[in-house]
């Protein structure tokens, strides 16, 4: 062997020895070979010893036992999931690369089955990394589900996404051994409560959904349109089955029926409810829970729950948070139980997303202090939190986070009072149905269903309780600031220094002077005082019966029946001022005029038809046109003369006047008079001039000029004539 080849030997020797030395430093560091001398029993161990133990307790899989954060305590294992890692060694990145751009390229080809096992396999390689779990969850749940042409796939696929994102979540976290309770991940819990919030919310075929929805809860056994169910041997459906049926189910029933044709509404009323949801008869109600039998459930038999990981809809563990939410055990077979509403299972799992977060900052007297999101800390205050125990979500902001759970039992309220459910008084079926389409013919009485629960009153009262609660947790209440809290302001140093910084007491001061702001600011991002002035008011009994007059009288006008509409508007809207007069806070809340555009909105359907269809009101226009030919009548184009479409303008505008400003029609008109004179709305208008327009804008009416500088004799203004062919009311 020549020089240059021992050389090269020695090189490579060195080399090897080298590797061997790092491999074996880094299992040593790894935990994977104990370090020498280390746990050694001693009564009086040596200072070699003792080395050995703390570098022993430093070494990777000593802190992740400590911390647990190993493999095993993160949350539901899976074998598939962990074998597929193992066998893709340090290729994993390059793999899920791959397969995540061949998922995106099947969706693009509408191969919908190809693409879910291709995420299946993606969130196996990388299932404690959320992000996948929450963007391909979103991707099926709404990219995928608005491609499917009938609800039933659609549905499906909204399923399909929520299930996704649900097994990502229990695939997250540790269980805090204080507790006991999983930490998990608060942002997929959120999504996956904003995903049915959302989707059975506001979406597309919204009826349609929350029906297929329903029919999940429900047991099949309850729902069997076979022979033997609600369907007797020769086809025909068996009444008094699907009676019980109703009754056990009314909110069901009653989004399939629907609503009956309009006969005289607005072309866009009409064409909404032509275009929704229709069961008129029995029939059409069981071939509808035929053709959705197979639609995903909570049950694997006719009346047995399914395992919790394998129900639809999913719902959280039982977990104690102060609050009885809906949970894999309970079973809902009939509405007499805990939920049968998307808003209901979305709230749940608001609530659970708030396991863990830390705890809200709070003084020595245990009073909380409003602030604004926490931060780490290796001192913590009892709201500054430790990152091992507590999560912060990455978005919405923390207290816009916090008020999930109560912003969904309002929908569930509000939702209650948009499809009829006021009081305890129920829904009679065949209440507005003609001969032929009465689902109940034969009846001796009325048949009811839904009665002796007072639906939406006990919503807003939970809601009311929710709202308040979350005031009182957060910090949001007019009595969380407290003198104390300025005076720690005027206390603290302009330039405080790093040893101050890690001082307890003086952070706690630091936390007081900022209060103040940080309540300001939480109010106004949350928009809190709107949301607890509207569920206390609408918890109280007269607004529940203003609200349902006004729902009432709307549907008499759909139904084209407009005396009995113009009845109802004028007792509601009656009821309604009587509301706002009681309550200053939900008629001018703060930071919102929604409560105001409503009223108006009541209040111009109402003038609508009386402008069109009331003769009181044509004959007071008609008194107001003349005074308005008299006081023309010497102009130099007098109004005689003025055009037939210019006259016609006059007219009716005319009918607007009177409705508008004629307190025999319009309950609104004039300043607010109230009894309690220190109240600061005396003396201003119910509605704002600035509403009135806003709310014509949103709904696209004109209004010819109606302002005049002289009332007429019997009280409203007369109107100033626009130009021939000029714009005409809405």
């Amino acid at each position: 062997m020549n020089p240059l080849q021992r050389a090269a030997f020695r090189r490579k020797m060195i080399y090897l020895g080298v590797i061997l030395g790092l491999f074996t430093v880094s299992m040593f560091w790894r935990g994977m070979i104990p370090i020498p001398l280390s746990g050694a029993r001693a009564a009086e161990p040596s200072s070699v010893q003792r080395a050995a133990d703390r570098l022993a307790s430093r070494t990777v899989l000593s802190r992740a036992t400590a911390l647990e954060l190993r493999e095993v305590e993160q949350g539901e294992q899976d074998i598939g999931s962990s074998t597929r890692q193992l066998l893709s060694l340090a290729g994993r990145g390059f793999y899920v690369a791959y397969l995540w751009h061949s998922a995106i390229d099947k969706q693009k080809r509408n191969d919908f089955h190809k693409m879910d096992q291709l995420i299946r396999r993606v969130t196996q390689l990388q299932p404690h990394f959320i992000t996948p779990w929450i963007f391909q969850s979103w991707n099926i749940a709404y990219n995928v589900s608005v491609e499917m042409q009938g609800s039933g796939d659609m549905y499906y696929y909204i399923a399909r996404g929520i299930d996704l994102l649900a097994e990502g979540e229990r695939r997250q976290g540790r269980i805090d051994p204080e507790t006991g309770q999983r930490i998990g991940s608060p942002d997929m819990r959120y999504q996956i409560a904003f995903y049915y919030q959302n989707k059975f919310g506001v979406s597309d075929n919204v009826e349609v959904l929350r029906c297929l929805f329903q029919l999940s809860c429900i047991p099949p056994d309850d729902r069997n349109a076979e022979p033997g169910g609600l369907v007797r041997a020769d086809g025909s459906v068996d009444l008094a089955k699907f009676q019980r049926f109703c009754e056990k189910y009314p909110h069901l029933v009653r989004r399939l029926r629907g609503e009956a044709f309009s006969k005289g509404g607005d072309p866009l009323t009409d064409r909404r409810i032509s275009e929704a949801l229709k069961c008129p008869l029995p029939e059409d109600v069981v071939q509808f829970l035929k053709d959705n039998k197979d639609v995903p459930s909570r049950y694997k038999t006719a009346t047995e729950l399914n395992e919790p990981d394998r129900q639809f809809p999913v719902l959280p563990p039982a977990f104690d948070k102060g609050r009885d939410e809906p949970n894999p055990s309970d079973a809902t077979d009939g509405e007499d139980k805990k939920f049968y509403s998307a808003f209901t299972v979305a709230r749940a799992w608001f609530t659970y997303s708030t396991v863990p977060l830390p705890p809200p900052w709070r003084d020595e007297n245990g009073k909380v202090i409003p602030a604004v999101t926490p931060y780490p800390s290796s001192n913590p205050l009892p709201g500054e939190y430790d990152p091992i125990r507590y999560r912060i979500p990455r978005q919405p902001m923390l207290i816009l986070f916090r008020q999930g759970t109560p912003r969904a039992q309002s929908f569930q309220a509000e939702m209650e009072q948009k499809e009829g459910w006021f009081d305890d008084k129920g829904w009679a079926i065949d209440d507005q149905a003609d001969d032929s389409q009465k689902w109940f013919p034969d009846a001796r009485t009325p048949v009811v269903v839904g009665a002796g629960r007072p639906w939406s009153l006990l919503e807003w009262k939970s809601a009311a309780t929710m709202w308040a609660v979350h005031g009182e947790e957060n910090g949001l209440m007019a009595d969380s600031l407290r003198d104390s809290y300025k005076e720690a302001a005027r206390e603290l140093p302009a330039d405080p220094t790093p040893d101050q910084m890690q001082d307890y007491n003086f952070r706690l001061k630091l936390l007081k002077a900022g209060a103040e702001t940080a309540y300001n600011q939480n109010r106004q991002v949350t928009n809190f005082p709107f949301f607890l002035s509207s569920a206390v008011a609408e918890s109280r009994p007269e607004t529940v019966d203003a609200r349902k007059t006004l729902w009432l009288a709307e549907q008499a006008r759909k139904l084209g029946n407009k005396p009995q509409a113009i009845r109802l508007y004028e007792k509601g809207l009656r009821q309604w001022r009587d509301v706002l007069a009681a309550d200053p806070e939900f008629h001018r809340p703060e930071r919102s005029d929604k409560i105001e555009e409503e009223t108006y909105s009541y209040e111009l359907s109402y003038l609508r038809l009386i402008v069109q269809d009331d003769q009181r009101v044509r004959e007071k226009a008609a008194r107001l046109t003349e005074q308005a030919k008299a006081a023309f009548a010497f102009a130099p184009f007098p109004l005689a003369q003025a055009s037939p479409l210019g006259l016609s303008v006059v007219q009716d505008e005319a009918k607007w006047v009177v409705a508008e400003n004629d307190p025999a029609f319009s309950p609104f008109v004039g300043p607010m008079d109230l009894a309690n004179k220190r109240d600061t709305r005396n003396g201003g208008p119910w509605i704002r001039p600035e509403i009135k327009n806003l709310v014509r804008n949103n709904q696209g009416i004109q209004r010819a000029n109606s302002q005049s500088s002289e009332p007429g004799p019997d009280g409203p203004p007369v109107p100033v004539p626009p130009p021939a062919g000029g714009p005409s009311p809405g």
